[in-house]
Parts: structure tokens; C-alpha cells; sequence
């Protein structure tokens, strides 16, 4: 490969074969393979502590839609929160419980701030912000075919 600089790093027996039947069960061809994906993620993780950083990424909370108000609650927060939600997919999961997703994005900050409105809604059980992507540009390209 050009461009590509060798580098050695050194695992204990038992991290090693961990990585290894973890990288075998994902698929990956090779440990280097997997150690620059590893890479990557570390780098983006970092760059995604900048609260201005405009992101695109999806909440995914569990709730009770039997508690009092929860329904009504988050879809007007929801609605308030409209310019950072592009999409929604609801899911019953059983008799009491739902999932809700969301696809998101605008600045980092708003993001987290609006997983923290959700999951402090009584009777959400679970709620979860993951980043996908930095993006340019603003929401009204996320979730828009092009």
C-alpha cells in the first residue's frame, strides 16, 4: 500500500485473542483493517466534543406509554425541537412499551441537550444520542433523498 506507515503494537495473550475473535466475528480480513476503523472512531469520537459541531446522528428511546402525559409530552417536545428532528420511526414492543427514533442533527450541544429533555420525561425508561456524522450545510438536507 503507498502512503501506509507500519507501526508495532504490543497486546497482552489474553486482549489479543479477544480482539481477534471479536475482529473474525465482525468480519474484518485483518488486524490492521480493524485497528484503523478502531482509529477512526477514537478521532471522530474527539471531534465530536465540539457542542458547535453541526452532527447528524439518531436518539433511540424506550418508554411507557402508559405514564401519565408521556405520549403527549414527548410529541410536543418533539414539535418544539422540530428544526434538530428530521424523521421519527415509532415501534411497539409490547403490550406497555415503545421505541421511539429519531433521526437528528444541527449543532452538537442542541443534540444533547434535547436526549437530555427526553430522557428526563417521566416514564421514558432508556434514551440514547449516537452520532453518525459531522455534516456541513444545515438540517433541511438530513433525511432528504438526493
Amino acid at each position: 500500500m503507498d502512503g501506509v506507515t507500519r507501526i508495532g503494537v504490543s497486546l497482552e495473550p489474553e486482549l489479543l485473542k479477544e480482539f481477534d475473535e471479536t475482529i473474525m466475528k465482525k468480519g474484518y480480513v485483518s488486524r490492521s483493517e480493524a485497528i484503523r476503523d478502531l482509529v477512526r472512531d477514537a478521532l471522530a469520537e474527539n471531534e465530536w466534543k465540539n457542542n458547535d459541531q453541526q452532527m447528524v446522528g439518531v436518539i433511540v428511546m424506550i418508554y411507557d406509554h402508559t405514564v401519565s402525559n408521556v405520549k403527549e409530552k414527548l410529541i410536543d417536545l418533539q414539535h418544539e425541537r422540530g428544526q434538530n428532528i428530521s424523521t421519527t420511526v415509532h415501534v411497539h414492543l409490547d403490550h406497555d412499551k415503545c421505541m421511539e427514533i429519531l433521526l437528528v442533527g444541527g449543532p452538537l450541544g442542541e443534540l444533547k441537550n434535547l436526549t437530555d429533555e427526553i430522557t428526563s420525561i417521566k416514564g421514558v425508561l432508556r434514551g440514547r444520542l449516537t452520532m453518525a456524522s459531522p455534516v456541513s450545510g444545515n438540517m433541511h438536507h438530513v433525511g432528504h433523498r438526493h
